[in-house]
């Protein structure tokens, strides 16, 4: 079944409320005043003689003659909890640069320096600290950024941003970061050299926001303001005036990242159904890179050979057994990532998990004026694997190919075009179409796009299954409808996807249906009550295909409040409805529909330091999407948790446990047909903020009911273990295991008692009584950043 409504509660941008801490350290609520007066949106970066450091601000204040060099931007205002008032704690931000460096020095003050959330993380894992940013538009499109962020141990994070998509942390730069714990707060310095910054070669204004985030008391305060009751960030973002930057030493430059590989591989392989074996390669060495261009200081060009991937740890944990549609796992190779803001669009046309085990490839992405572009072509290697030496596509390799186009219109509107192409042995799938953003105002936004696919199995010879038998074409249309405010909220999708229509290159759960997802939230915000904010939240998703039939109809509802610390509580009931019948394959006369109702939680919030919880429990119902050979899917009981608990017992160490439960009955007769559980644990201790050693173990388990589901009882243990050195983005060294064991019969086929040979008509490696290490890795990676 398709998400409840609680998953809006467990977004970081749910709602939020602000606290201040008294003398005893408990939660107070703070004043509500607005601000005497509205922070200037303009500051100037005047050119200085020399770098600064942090030591040049001693007690939190520029040494003497300093502070008359230095820009400066003051008076930050709340946008959560509440929006418009005064931050609860002054904050500072004195600005600077040389010819080759822009320098960006925050003064948080604190009355209780003692509660500051610091951890010394990995890179990018700093968002349940206290933390600062600075968002920069060097384009002043108001539509894109980078944003550089410091917590108080000086761990960085940098990002990506788009107003659409909010921020993406595959972006890495190099920069120097500094912090430090006084007794009046904290105070961080952000060094970001000018060639890891896109710039206009002739600007002299940036667009900028400095934001401070303050955990504890559920507060967010901006520079210039930003309000919660406007759409968008840089839509509200102040002006850096940089005279005289012409001539600084900025972003032209080439980035060469060659990496080499040292590896011992233990691998069973069932690509023959008749031959399944252990491929061992000791002492294997392999070797590829990455090259980076940079034109005109806002053109991309990235190419890639031969890239690994060992280092990327495994996938968060979701429900993966018996679901009527695919499950999305997020991107998370660092190559595809970086710059995917460029190919986003309404409909998901490019999903690269699609692309399995590319050779070559190569990116263009950029800005030209107001018009954004995106090119991705690249190989996969994957499907001609798949098959067996004597088949005709052996070895071939599939080409992708993602070309998109958008002009901005201001305001945050654009309009585009976008083409998809996957090519491998003579067959093809390609989709083009036109796609917009229209900003009606500041809290209205429409989006919407029309494409059409065109889809040719490939060689029919062949048994690689790539592309669907026969010609298939059709259209798809896509429109969404987006409310931004401070108390209220709305999100409304419809989607027609036509029975032709396919996409192999990007992701989609289904075709040939009719759907629509409202998601709606409004709050409210009392005055001097512990309470921060309370609400209602409400979430439908309904469907039909085109012969009219309903697939799925799902409403949920939940009250909610926000308590300090990021709290949340929310009791959840609604309704799920699911229609299966003759049209989805099934064995049935006509289409029977399937009706429950549920109950259930959801918690989540920050209560210490040390601790981080986000939990979901739901007694509701389900469909056996699987039940046992020539039998028909039947209603279930289910229970589900999902489960997400962060433990920082030390500040070196970070826990991070995921549980997932899912139990079903039979709702006629009572019967077990099956439960999944899923147990994680990322364990992960910073020595130094460059050095790092990272465990991780996964247990997931199925236990299943042959008479009442076609499921089997699986069990599997995965296990990462990864050292790593990473003094800058480039510049790192791995060691690392990756280990994968399951319950898999030792003989790894099921045998046919006469010939004694494995029987190619069962399913290879049957489950057996213990476990089978069926794929080990042991590997040593090197990469180096060579920046000219």
């Amino acid at each position: 079944m398709l998400g409840v409504a609680a998953v809006g509660l467990l977004h970081a941008g749910g709602a939020q409320a602000q606290v201040n801490q008294g003398t005893t350290g408990k939660p107070t609520v703070s004043s509500e005043a607005k601000p005497k007066s509205q922070p200037l949106p303009d500051a100037k970066v005047p050119l200085l003689a020399g770098p600064i450091s942090l030591r040049d601000f001693p007690d939190m204040e520029p040494r003497a003659g300093l502070k008359e060099q230095l820009g400066y931007a003051t008076q930050f205002i709340q946008n959560t909890p509440v929006d418009g008032a005064a931050a609860t704690e002054r904050t500072e931000v004195y600005l600077g640069r040389t010819k080759t460096t822009l320098y960006i020095v925050f003064l948080c003050f604190d009355g209780h320096p003692d509660l500051i959330r610091s951890h010394l993380a990995r890179r990018e894992n700093i968002l349940n600290d206290d933390y600062v940013t600075v968002n920069l538009d060097p384009f002043q499109d108001r539509q894109r950024g980078v944003q550089f962020q410091v917590n108080p141990a000086g761990v960085q994070a940098d990002a990506s941003w788009t107003e659409t998509g909010g921020a993406d942390y595959s972006y890495d730069q190099v920069w120097d970061s500094d912090a430090k714990i006084t007794n009046k707060g904290w105070m961080a310095l952000i060094a970001i050299p000018f060639r890891s910054i896109r710039f206009p070669p002739k600007s002299t204004v940036w667009g900028a926001v400095f934001w401070r985030n303050f955990p504890r008391n559920s507060e967010n305060d901006f520079w210039p303001r930003v309000s919660a009751n406007v759409t968008g960030e840089l839509s509200q973002e102040g002006t850096l005036h940089l005279d005289g930057l012409t001539g600084t030493a900025g972003s032209h430059n080439i980035q060469i990242v060659p990496y080499v590989l040292g590896q011992n591989e233990h691998t069973l392989e069932t690509l023959d159904p008749t031959d399944p074996y252990f491929s061992t390669r000791n002492a294997e060495a392999t070797a590829g890179g990455e090259v980076k261009a940079v034109l005109k200081d806002s053109i991309v060009l990235d190419a890639t050979v031969n890239p690994d991937f060992s280092d990327v740890e495994s996938d968060q944990p979701q429900f993966t057994v018996n679901q009527r549609y695919p499950v999305y796992f997020p991107e998370l190779r660092p190559f595809f990532l970086e710059n995917a803001s460029y190919f986003a669009t309404p409909l998901t046309l490019l999903y690269t998990r699609n692309i399995i085990r590319p050779e070559i490839g190569g990116r263009v992405t950029g800005k030209i004026g107001h018009t954004n572009i995106g090119v991705l072509a690249i190989n996969d290697r994957e499907p001609g694997q798949t098959v067996l030496p004597n088949d005709p596509l052996y070895g071939h390799k599939a080409g992708f190919f993602v070309g998109r186009v958008s002009q901005d219109l201001g305001k945050g509107s654009n309009v585009g075009l976008m083409y998809t192409d996957e090519e491998f042995g003579g067959g093809w799938n390609r989709i083009g179409g036109a796609d917009f953003t229209w900003r009606m105002n500041s809290h209205w936004t429409t989006l919407g796009q029309m494409v059409e696919s065109s889809t040719m199995q490939s060689n029919p010879q062949s048994t690689a299954a790539v592309f669907p038998a026969g010609y298939h074409a059709g259209p798809a249309a896509d429109v969404q409808v987006q409310r931004s405010g401070h108390s209220f909220n709305m999100f409304d999708e419809y989607q027609d996807i036509s029975s032709g229509f396919t996409t192999l290159v990007g992701f989609l759960q289904t075709s040939n249906i009719r759907s629509d997802h409202l998601h709606a939230t409004y709050q409210w915000f009392p005055k001097h009550k512990k309470v921060q904010s309370y609400g209602v939240e409400t979430n439908q998703n309904i469907a039909f295909d085109h012969a009219h039939n309903r697939v799925y109809h799902y409403t949920t509802f939940d009250p909610f409040v926000l308590l300090p610390n990021n709290i949340v509580l929310a009791p959840l009931v609604g309704q799920n409805s699911d229609t299966v019948g003759p049209q989805d394959g099934y064995p049935m006369p006509s289409s029977v529909n399937f009706t429950e109702n549920f109950g259930g939680f959801v918690a989540r919030g920050q209560p210490f330091s040390q601790l981080s919880f986000n939990i979901q429990a739901l007694k509701s119902g389900n469909v056996n999407y699987n039940p046992p050979t020539g039998q028909v899917p039947f209603l279930l009981h289910q229970e589900t948790v999902q489960a997400l608990i962060s433990i920082n017992p030390i500040r070196h160490l970070t826990d991070d446990n995921t549980y997932l439960l899912d139990r079903d009955h039979a709702a006629h007769g009572g019967q077990l047909v099956y439960e999944t559980q899923t147990f994680r644990t990322k364990l992960n201790y910073q020595f130094t903020r460059a050095i790092s050693a990272r465990v991780i173990v996964e247990y997931d388990t199925t236990l299943a009911n042959p008479l009442e589901t076609s499921l089997a009882r699986t069990k599997q243990i995965q296990t990462q273990a990864l050292l790593t050195w990473l003094p800058h983005p480039g510049t790192v060294l791995y060691i690392g295991y990756n280990g994968d064991t399951q319950n898999y019969n030792h003989h790894l086929c099921t045998v046919e008692p006469a010939e004694g040979t494995c029987d190619p008509m069962q399913p290879i490696l049957p489950r057996g009584p213990g476990y089978l290490n069926d794929g080990r890795q042991f590997f040593i990676k090197a990469s180096y950043l060579l920046r000219f």
